[in-house]
């Protein structure tokens, strides 16, 4: 079978959205609050988190808006769960988060207080290929510490 769509078209396109997702004008800090959430497009699309100016996680979602709400939420965002247990699991009194329980609160605290200082978003709205773009840039990046490794899809 021959693909409709040649490879290096495809190609073009991702390094394309990459270029602007990685450029540092399009980051801007991520701010916890429902405010900031609502002023974000209500489309789908990608977007790249970066710690201090590195590249950590690469995410794709039918609706921006709502995504960058989730990270509000320990329970709705893997991002927020590994900084958790990245960076403060030899706090005291730390617990896990999972997709149905969060953090003790201290360390919620603590993960929203990292989260301000050190974590700058970009976003893009793309109307096809999300995932095989979150798949393409970690396989472009192999020697990035991502914080999400999507798994790939047959």
């Amino acid at each position: 079978m021959q693909n409709v769509i040649p490879g290096e078209l495809v190609e073009k396109y991702f390094n394309t959205i990459c270029s602007y997702l990685k450029n540092k004008r399009s980051r801007v800090p991520y701010q916890l609050s429902k405010e900031w959430c609502a002023t974000l497009p209500k489309e789908a699309g990608v977007y790249c988190f970066f710690i201090d100016d590195e590249l950590r996680y690469v995410g794709e979602t039918g609706y921006i808006k709502k995504r960058m709400k989730d990270l509000l939420d320990s329970r709705n965002h893997t991002l927020r769960r590994a900084i958790g247990e990245n960076f403060f699991s030899t706090e005291g009194g730390y617990a896990k988060a999972t997709s149905s329980i969060k953090f003790p609160d201290h360390i919620e605290r603590l993960v929203e207080e990292w989260m301000t200082k050190h974590l700058k978003v970009s976003l893009l709205s793309i109307p096809i290929g999300r995932k095989e773009f979150e798949e393409w840039l970690q396989d472009k990046y192999p020697k990035v510490e991502f914080l999400n490794k999507r798994k790939k899809r047959k």
